[in-house]
């Protein structure tokens, strides 16, 4: 079966996926009585959308149509019945209030469907495990089916979308190879929040909730700020013991059982700390002694731990921590996580849209799959919810003159500095001369279990290891400070790598070397010593504003909406740790701090500004925040980031708390695969697709501008194309007006037929609306291209446990998938999770199945025979037992620009028969299965996607060799222990046969 969000991380090709303001005590003067509401349009589109889905036919997503036999899935099941979240929405527009007995009422009748649904399903014979049931934000619930049954769902009353539960994850990383870093304790002065500081406004009375790893309650930063919260990780044999519903700490170190990894295959740790960092962005109360403090330091603070080991969780807890905010009617919730789809349509964006609806402002991550058009992934493609990306604010640098000699070498260069102490100046550490000691490899821990660099200087290369590590290590050995010098072949080689770090308390000073120095020093030290000194440190400040390589870029499918929607700091961000107090009860918090980088460190900056926001306008709803900041953000660099890449630009605290006047722009929109046409209100203008093969065309956007203050005045408006094409314009009926309470404009797109238009062909730019001292914003975007970007869909196989032996039981099966478009250079390729450094570039990719320079759209069947083409070129050879992950890759053809990619995992090849030892005591039959199927499964633990080994180890008994075999029930590490009535000691012996999925066979007689 296919695993949703399941996927190794790889370079091959491309690289595919992988993280407002305050306001013054004083009231402002009210808005005109008839003012539009904020956000009513936009609420129209996702209703219309989401009643699309629950009103259609039944539907089976794509990926499931496939899957057969007895294999548990997990699923959503949604029931036709709108939500309570919608249904308020949907009042909303009626200008009607919902009182608490009509939602008792809604909810009830939710209920009655979800209970008559589910008496349908045992009756109709569908065994299914339950999991969380939804009523607020979707109606609906997650369970465990058997493939056979899915179809059979649609059949049920009330049944109207069943998909895929997936896997989800936090998206960060401690080290990013980028030119610039965020310095926390100053992003308040940069973004404008200190200002607000200064007028009271700390997020007082505002309910914030993280939905993430979950939190370290102990941490001295959220004493006082942190209220409570839930878990919502379901006990699994990735832990020791079942936790409390209360309890939504962090995973820590005491929790793992003995087969779940410390660290799993993508080098993510078993203990969490993902969450804690997230919560101290938003609200750490300043409890240190070097300037750190969380944007909104004194908000009402609650974790939601939806997030479980690795920092990876399914797709069905998220929505039920969800479900729980929404019901304890928080006012903003932040999820700084990710998946692996772009898709607008999906259940974890409808519980984000409705969370809208019902009042509670959703702010989530773009994702970390880098500045490639179409990379933002759900739930950062919700049309509701804000969506943000990562960029860099000013932080100080070091740079220094390294003075050394080594026998007859001497250096005595300017250097930067890629690492430094958190609150320290490298200039005083680094006084006086020190010894000089070369650390053989790459300077892992084991490097220095034979050398003493205390109170010296060590010589380190890159490679191997991230520079954290190495940086790290030598300070845990006692070095006053490392010297890193290039490789061949590292970045930049032979000069030094231009790598940085920024500060942390794990760290001491680092000094970036080249390759050519690092080299001559060693030489140098094999035969003499070395000693070095330091001077002329001085420190130099980056402009900031760059936006991160690795922050996703929109558009979102299948609407070319403009994602993400606005910008935040999010590179190497210092925020708070865990330290596991329950585990460690004597843990020291004092340098409880770390660095972390991604969308999900940028997300939380504009969750704490949000919830200043709304600390100044209590009667605001989640549209208006939205908007506010988008109308108000600051336009980073055009020539380099474009709209999908920035959106509306690099938040603004203080001026989006502090609007003269507000823009909404009321879009339309096409819906996903209905061609149904909505309205769609938000901060930026989306002409859509508008392709120029059959006509002109002439589109108009209206855009409202509504009076904040009372104070209206004198307005401008100007249009600044940024990339059009053809003679496409963009053009305002009214280029200066005088705002009296609201306005209304209208934007128009125009442009003259033409043939043969591509991906590609677009206008890009944004309209400009300026006052005497305020000034706000929308970004625009068409795509004209007359043919649609092409899309995988439905990339499955017919049959996952293979056996290529030849002896007629799995020894074939058809890859099946459909390309929408045509595409160019393609390959399915293997991936061997067994054996990561496999293959000819030692990554785990043993070879592919399939390459070809171009496909066209259409519905493919690829036999799958047994046989592989390894990298190096050798010739066809048969693939090897092990458990794979099958990867679709494809390159854009042309001027597409999206790259595709799709996975299948678990694909496993086994040829060996399962071994048996085991005897009969005391009228048991006990012993234990050795099998790969058991190695297998062990890996896939550290994924979240394990499976039961009795769905893949068929093990039955028959006494004496004789009469129907009686079925046995494995443990899950192979061990069987059961019951032999009838059974006689010294005369009778027992055939026991266990059989695996890929139709291998092994016995052995038990006596």
């Amino acid at each position: 079966m296919k695993s949703q969000g399941f996927k190794q991380l790889f370079t091959i090709l491309l690289i595919f996926f992988l993280v407002a303001a305050l306001w013054p005590a004083a009231a402002l003067s009210a808005p005109p009585v008839n003012a539009p509401t904020a956000g009513d349009f936009e609420m129209r589109a996702a209703i219309v959308e989401q009643t699309d889905v629950l009103q259609g036919e039944p539907q089976l997503h794509p990926d499931l149509k496939s899957l057969s036999g007895d294999q548990q899935v997990a699923v959503i099941v949604h029931l036709s019945k709108k939500p309570v979240g919608l249904e308020i929405g949907a009042s909303s527009l009626k200008g009607e209030s919902v009182t608490a007995a009509q939602t008792d009422k809604i909810e009830a009748a939710i209920v009655n469907q979800q209970t008559s649904a589910k008496v349908a399903m045992a009756e109709t014979g569908i065994a299914y495990e339950e999991g969380y049931s939804y009523t607020q934000v979707l109606n609906g619930f997650s369970a465990n089916v058997k493939a056979a049954d899915l179809a059979k769902l649609l059949e049920i009353e009330g049944v109207a979308f069943v998909e895929p539960d997936v896997q989800m994850h936090a998206t960060a990383s401690t080290e990013q190879d980028q030119k610039f870093t965020a310095a926390f304790s100053k992003s308040t002065s940069f973004l404008g929040v200190d200002r607000l500081w200064a007028e009271g406004i700390e997020g007082q009375g505002v309910k914030v909730g993280v939905l993430d790893t979950g939190i370290d309650p102990d941490h001295p930063e959220f004493a006082g700020v942190y209220k409570g919260g839930k878990n919502f990780v379901p006990h699994s044999p990735y832990y020791k013991k079942a936790r409390a519903e209360d309890d939504p700490s962090e995973t820590k170190p005491s929790e793992r059982a003995s087969d779940s990894s410390e660290i799993n295959n993508w080098e993510l740790p078993f203990a969490t700390s993902h969450g804690t960092h997230v919560a101290g962005t938003i609200a750490a109360r300043g409890a240190n002694s070097f300037g750190f403090k969380g944007i909104a330091p004194k908000v009402e603070l609650y974790a939601y731990r939806v997030l479980g080991a690795y920092g990876m969780g399914s797709q069905s807890w998220i929505i039920a921590g969800i479900e729980e905010a929404v019901r304890q009617d928080l006012d903003i919730i932040n999820l700084s996580l990710a998946s692996n789809s772009n898709s607008e349509a999906r259940a974890e964006s409808f519980a984000l849209n409705n969370a809208m609806f019902a009042g509670t402002l959703a702010i989530t991550a773009a994702g970390n799959a880098g500045l490639y058009r179409g990379s933002v992934t759900s739930p950062g493609t919700s049309r509701l919810a804000v969506t943000v990306g990562s960029s860099t604010i000013p932080e100080e640098r070091f740079s220094g003159t390294v003075k050394l000699n080594a026998g007859n070498f001497e250096l005595n260069k300017k250097h930067n500095l890629m690492a430094s102490e958190t609150d320290e100046n490298p200039a005083q550490q680094l006084t006086g001369t020190f010894d000089v000691v070369a650390i053989p490899n790459a300077g892992e821990k084991i490097d220095y279990s034979k050398l003493s660099v205390k109170g010296k200087v060590a010589l380190v290369s890159s490679g191997a290891i991230e520079y954290h590590d190495k940086v790290k290590f030598a300070k845990e050995a006692g070095a006053k400070a490392v010297l890193i010098h290039n490789i061949r072949d590292g970045a930049q080689a032979p000069e030094p790598s231009g790598f940085f770090l920024g500060d942390s308390f794990d760290y001491i000073p680092a000094f970036d070397l080249s390759q050519t120095d690092g080299e001559k020093i060693r030489q140098q030290l094999l035969v003499s010593k070395g000693t070095v000194s330091f001077s002329g440190i001085t420190m130099t400040k980056t402009k900031g504003d760059a936006i991160a390589e690795y922050s996703a870029s929109g558009p979102s499918s299948p609407n070319f909406d403009i994602k993400p929607d606005i910008i935040a700091p999010g590179t190497s961000i210092m925020s708070a740790k865990p330290m596991y107090k329950a585990d460690f009860p004597a843990a020291d918090y004092s340098e409880a701090y770390i660095r972390q980088t991604g969308t999900s460190m940028a997300t939380p900056h504009i969750t704490g500004v949000a919830a200043l926001i709304l600390q100044a306008h209590p009667s605001w709803k989640p549209f208006d925040v939205k908007v506010a900041l988008s109308n108000s953000a600051k336009i980073l660099d055009t020539n380099a980031y474009d709209v999908f890449a920035q959106g509306a630009g690099r938040v603004q605290a203080y001026d989006a708390a502090r609007p003269q006047f507000l823009a909404y722009s009321h879009d339309k929109a096409v819906l996903n695969g209905t061609g149904t046409v909505v309205d769609n209100v938000k901060g930026t203008i989306t002409f859509g697709h508008q392709p120029l093969n059959k006509s002109n065309i002439s589109v108009t956007k209206k855009v409202t501008v509504k009076d904040i203050t009372g104070k209206g005045g004198a307005l401008k408006v100007t249009v600044d194309t940024k990339k059009s094409f053809g003679n496409a314009k963009v053009t305002v009926d009214k280029p200066s007006f005088i705002l009296n309470g609201e306005q209304e404009l209208n934007v128009t797109l125009t442009a003259s037929k033409q043939q043969g238009t591509v991906n590609g062909d677009e206008i890009l730019g944004y309209v400009h609306i300026k006052g005497a001292n305020y000034d706000v914003s929308l970004p625009f975007a068409a795509d004209f291209s007359a043919m649609p970007l092409a899309e995988i869909q439905n990339f499955s196989i017919t049959e996952d446990d293979l056996s290529f032996n030849n002896d007629g039981i799995n020894d074939f099966a058809e890859i099946n998938f459909k390309l929408t478009g045509p595409v160019g250079k393609n390959t399915i390729e293997l991936y061997d999770l067994m054996n990561p450094s496999s293959g000819a570039f030692q990554n785990g990719f043993i070879g592919y199945i399939h390459a070809s320079p171009t496909l066209a759209a259409g519905t493919y069947k690829m036999p799958l025979l047994g046989l592989y083409r390894p990298w190096n070129g050798e010739p066809l050879k048969k693939i090897p037992d092990s458990l794979y992950q099958m990867h679709y890759m494809s390159e854009p053809l042309g001027d597409d620009w999206n790259y595709l990619y799709d996975y299948i995992v678990p694909v496993i090849v086994k040829t060996t028969k399962p071994k048996i030892s085991g005897s009969v005591i005391a009228g048991q039959g006990v012993g234990r299965v050795i099998d790969k199927y058991i190695d297998y499964n062990k890996k896939l633990i550290e994924f979240e996607v394990p499976y039961d080994l009795n769905s893949k180890l068929h093990a039955s008994y028959q006494l004496n060799g004789e009469g129907d075999a009686v079925p046995v029930t494995l443990d899950q590490n192979g061990a069987f222990n059961f019951p032999l009535p009838g059974f006689t000691e010294g005369t009778d012996n027992i055939t026991l046969t266990v059989t695996d999925e890929a139709g291998n066979k092994g016995t052995s007689v038990l006596e």
